[in-house]
């Protein structure tokens, strides 16, 4: 079974917000950012979000989706659209709209 699907849905949706949380704000520090973290961490969000039920990602979709455009757009402003990464939260973005 995997990790994920054991956990509750409070703690699912905990993990989910402070992960997303915590990418937007590691963006912001800009020339900080060590690239080589944001594949897992788009992965990871993405696959967290699709673990909730449907339930719940109807709910707080509206809130992810605004919180996904502004990492899609701090990632576009630093590294440009042609960056792995832009593209990868653009992907994540179109499976959901």
């Amino acid at each position: 079974m995997d990790e994920l699907q054991s956990l509750s849905a409070n703690r699912l949706l905990f993990d989910l917000a402070s992960r997303l949380g915590s990418l937007e704000g590691y963006l912001y520090a800009g020339d900080k950012v060590d690239k080589s973290y944001l594949p897992n961490w788009i992965d990871n969000i993405d696959r967290e979000f699709r673990n909730l039920s449907l339930e719940v990602r109807n709910e707080i979709q509206p809130d992810y989706l605004a919180l996904l455009k502004k990492v899609r757009d701090l990632l576009h402003k630093a590294y440009g659209d042609q960056d792995p990464n832009t593209a990868r939260i653009a992907a994540v973005i179109s499976k959901i709209n």
